[in-house]
C-alpha cells in the first residue's frame, strides 16, 4: 500500500467533492442506496449534500429491519446530519437506535478543537478529525475517525485493494477498492469521481451486507 498515493489521492477527491456540491448549487443532490442481506433487500440509506458559498451539508439517513413474518427480529435506524466549511468539520449531530439501544453524539467546531459529546462522554478532538463517514473519500487517508453512533475515537486502518469492475446501476463501473479496518472490516468502493458506489461487509452471522448505489 503506498501511503503517500492514498493520501493526496483522499485530498485530491475531498476537493473534487466539495466541488460538485459548489457545481449543484442551490440543487441539494441526494444518492440513494439499498441495504441488501444475501441479496434481498432489508432497508435503505440515503445520502443528501447542500452546498451554500463555502459551506456544505450532509444528511444521511439509514434504515434496516430484518424480519421473520410479522416478527422483527432486528431493526437499525441512524439520522445523521453533518456541517461542513471550507473542507472542514463544523458541526455534527446523529441519533441512532440499535435494535432499542438509543445512541445520540453531537460533534461542534470552536475554540481550536472539535468537542464531542456521546453516551455521557466528552472528548476533545483536534480541528483536522472527521466522523467515520463513507460517502467522504478523505476516510482512506485517516488513522483514526469519529463514530458517529456514540462519538468515540476509532482507529482506522486502510488497505488499497487496487481497482475493481462492478455492476451499478445495471452498467459496468470501474470502482477503486479499500478495505476499511476498524473494529470490523468492510469493503467500499469509490468511482473515478471519487463518489461512494458499494459497501460491503460480513455480519455476525455470516451473512454478506451490502450497500448498493441505486
Amino acid at each position: 500500500m503506498h501511503l503517500y498515493r492514498i493520501s493526496l489521492g483522499a485530498l485530491v477527491a475531498w476537493s473534487t467533492l466539495f466541488a460538485a456540491g459548489a457545481h449543484a448549487a442551490s440543487d441539494a443532490t441526494t444518492v440513494n442506496f439499498a441495504v441488501l442481506r444475501d441479496g434481498t433487500q432489508i432497508g435503505t440509506n440515503s445520502v443528501r449534500f447542500g452546498h451554500c458559498g463555502r459551506d456544505t451539508t450532509v444528511q444521511i439517513v439509514t434504515h434496516v429491519e430484518i424480519g421473520l413474518g410479522f416478527l422483527t427480529l432486528y431493526k437499525f435506524d441512524q439520522t445523521e446530519a453533518e456541517q461542513w466549511a471550507d473542507g472542514r468539520l463544523v458541526a455534527m449531530n446523529s441519533t441512532t437506535d440499535d435494535n432499542g439501544t438509543l445512541h445520540r453524539t453531537n460533534a461542534a467546531a470552536g475554540d481550536g478543537k472539535i468537542t464531542v459529546k456521546g453516551d455521557g462522554r466528552e472528548r476533545e478532538l483536534a480541528l483536522t478529525a472527521i466522523p467515520l463517514s463513507l460517502w467522504n473519500p478523505a476516510v482512506v487517508a485517516q488513522k483514526t475517525a469519529i463514530d458517529p453512533r456514540d462519538g468515540s475515537v476509532q482507529p482506522v486502518k486502510i488497505v488499497d485493494r487496487g481497482e475493481d469492475d462492478l455492476i451499478v446501476r445495471g452498467h459496468a463501473q470501474h470502482a477503486h477498492h479499500y478495505e476499511i479496518i476498524t473494529t470490523f472490516s468492510q469493503d467500499v468502493w469509490y468511482d473515478e469521481t471519487h463518489q461512494l458506489v458499494q459497501v460491503e461487509l460480513k455480519a455476525i452471522d455470516g451473512s454478506t451486507i451490502r450497500y448498493q448505489l441505486v
